[in-house]
């Protein structure tokens, strides 16, 4: 479906919004005890944390960051899950129910007490909290792309599909995976933000990014100490967070919206 010319006029001046944001952004690891809990102004936008870093790039740069880690950790979950769910959509019976209780198990396990129970038996590392938000939303995710392809295999295109002789192979790469996408592009755009949440969430407890690595639960960490003397360091990492949220929400919801005119 071609993008109306106010959709046009969005995305140019978004990409522009975000170019001039990013150019402003300076080291944020650069220490400068010169400047510590500097009050916002136009040389610091947001003021300066305890160690005089700029607090406006360590939140672009973190918000970045906090979203690469929720997209990679859905691209994980989105291959595990394609897998375990078209192979139970397509094999309806045993396999089907090993998939699904296999599924049922990740759903009850809360991503939290994962990283708590991998960062005991590992290390307390990103790549622990990474692997406990595969798993617990793998579960899900099987589920619902279970249910997409079973629900297109009932379309009358794929009963054609079959009578021309396409195998299940085939017939789940070619004819059912292109329409599972769309629905799945959707929620991945959804669920970006409830990840980008979650991982600032348990950073700020300590647990997967660690400092001084830049990323918007250990900004809110450091922040949270100052918050009497300086309270405007809480507002932006929280704010950014808040705006991640919704944006994510909001763009999936959209996308959703258009893709249904268009089917």
């Amino acid at each position: 479906m071609p993008l109306s010319n106010k959709t046009k006029v969005f995305i140019f001046f978004g990409i522009l919004l975000l170019a001039f944001l990013y150019l402003n952004v300076k080291d944020p690891y650069t220490v400068n005890p010169e400047s510590v809990l500097v009050k916002p102004s136009m040389d610091h936008f947001f003021g300066t944390d305890y160690l005089g870093r700029d607090l406006y790039s360590r939140i672009m740069v973190g918000s970045f960051y906090s979203i690469g880690l929720a997209i990679l950790c859905l691209v994980c979950v989105c291959c595990l899950s394609l897998l375990l769910g078209g192979l139970a959509g397509m094999e309806l019976g045993l396999v089907s129910k090993t998939i699904l209780t296999f599924a049922d198990i990740l759903y009850c396990l809360p991503s939290i007490l994962l990283a708590l129970v991998f960062v005991g038996l590992f290390a307390n590392s990103v790549w622990t909290v990474i692997l406990s938000f595969v798993l617990s939303w793998s579960g899900k995710y099987i589920r619902y792309i279970r249910g997409l392809v079973i629900d297109i295999r009932r379309q009358e295109y794929i009963q054609l599909a079959y009578q021309r002789g396409c195998g299940k192979m085939q017939t789940l790469l070619r004819h059912i995976l292109p329409n599972l996408m769309i629905a799945l592009t959707s929620l991945f755009i959804t669920d970006v933000g409830r990840i980008v949440l979650s991982i600032s969430g348990l950073s700020f407890l300590g647990i997967g990014v660690q400092p001084p690595q830049a990323e918007l639960g250990t900004i809110l960490y450091d922040a949270k100490q100052y918050f009497m003397g300086s309270p405007w360091l809480l507002l932006p990492p929280g704010l950014a967070i808040t705006i991640i949220l919704m944006a994510s929400q909001g763009l999936g919801g959209l996308f959703q919206k258009r893709w249904e005119k268009v089917l």
